[in-house]
């Protein structure tokens, strides 16, 4: 700054030597002073300037501290139903419910990479009676799942409450997904157990078309047995796929009785129909009284009749062996889900049981707040009109 005001003084100095005017004198010297003053202006506030602050060396939240390719994705799936029931001796029913073809269902789900090639993953999901605005799942506030794990190329492992590798199974091969009037829902096919707490579940990466799920549950109770342990392999080549699973439920989710369940099931897709079908067996060995054994099986289809439309067609049988009175069941099921958008559907579906004198089985939701009930032997039957909205 004081070599500008010097050059400029003996700028100022040759321009007043030099030959020229009086008056060009004059205004020359007023733009001298007038510069002079600018700089003497500037130096006084460079004088004036506060130091910088040296960096701060506070902790700064960013991405990277939330981990590597963080997501966390909040979701939903809202049904509600109208039924119409009739058949029993014990009269007629009219009822607005909630969960027709899927249980209605509010949760959080994510992850984030721990390493590279390993993700931390959770899932919390509550089940909801839409229609009275309470808990499903006995009033669990996290009754349909909860649960913290890992994944990566050698497959997935978590840990919680989860869904059972049988139950995944079997539903994947009855046509309405254990909806309104499936033969699971209403236990003619016996899924055992959907959930369980404090399980552990693997699930392995697929290997030329095979995978299995394998699931241990430890009940934690001292000095009783109360452990469950269940098993799914699935294979998948082109349209056909098959899946063969077992579960022993020693206590777990009874505590009078140990049950088992086998199942195995195929499917084959054929143009825009999907064939299923299903064969299952359970016992259940309770602590006082005589083991039952039952047979089961239930074929069904799947058809996208149009862009927007599908058919769903099912028909399940089960029978408790050497029962008195005879204890068989069977349900013949036909109903339309139509896309009305892309996160709603409206759906139709009729349902027929009937009943030996030993049951009294009848047409239902997937998670609905109340059913209609019969007397051993009478014929059931359902109509459900319903809607679904999913985020």
């Amino acid at each position: 700054m004081k070599k500008l005001v010097l050059a400029m003084t003996a700028a100022g100095l040759c321009s007043a030597f030099a030959p020229a005017q009086a008056g060009e004198l004059d205004d020359m010297k007023a733009a001298m002073q007038k510069m002079q003053e600018r700089i003497a202006q500037l130096e006084a506030q460079a004088k004036e300037a506060p130091r910088a602050a040296p960096d701060s060396k506070a902790p700064v939240l960013s991405n990277s501290s939330l981990g590597a390719n963080a997501s966390v994705t909040v979701y939903g799936k809202l049904d509600m139903f109208t039924e119409y029931n009739s058949g029993g001796g014990k009269g007629d029913r009219l009822s607005l419910e909630s969960g027709g073809l899927n249980g209605t269902r509010l949760g959080v789900k994510g992850g984030a990479d721990i390493t590279e090639g390993v993700r931390g993953v959770f899932q919390l999901e509550s089940g909801i009676f839409l229609n009275k605005g309470t808990l499903a799942q006995g009033g669990r506030l996290l009754g349909r799942q909860a649960y913290a794990g890992i994944e990566g190329k050698y497959g997935r492992l978590t840990a919680g409450r989860q869904y059972s590798p049988v139950y995944n199974a079997i539903i994947n091969y009855d046509a309405y997904e254990q909806g309104y009037g499936s033969p699971t829902t209403d236990g003619n096919v016996s899924t055992g157990s959907t959930r369980f707490d404090n399980s552990l579940v693997y699930a392995s990466p697929k290997f030329k078309g095979l995978s299995a799920n394998l699931m241990l549950a430890l009940g934690g109770e001292t000095g009783k047995s109360s452990d469950a342990m269940a098993i799914a392999v699935n294979y998948e080549n082109g349209p056909f796929d098959m899946s063969v699973a077992y579960q022993d439920d020693d206590h777990a989710s009874s505590a009078t009785a140990k049950t088992e369940n086998a199942f195995i099931g195929v499917g084959y897709q054929i143009m825009k129909t999907k064939l299923l079908a299903g064969y299952g067996h359970a016992v259940t060995t309770p602590d006082a009284g005589l083991k039952t054994t039952r047979n089961e099986w239930m074929v069904g289809s799947r058809t996208a009749v149009t862009g927007t439309g599908k058919l769903l067609l099912s028909y399940g049988e089960g029978k408790t062996e050497n029962s008195n009175p005879d204890n068989k069941g069977s349900v013949a099921t036909i109903g339309w889900v139509e896309n009305i958008g892309a996160q709603s559907a409206v759906y139709g579906i009729f349902s027929a049981h009937k009943n030996s004198a030993g049951s009294a089985l009848v047409p239902m939701g997937t998670s609905s707040a109340g059913n209609y009930t019969v007397n051993p032997g009478d014929s059931a039957y359902g109509l459900a009109l319903g809607y679904q909205y999913w985020f």
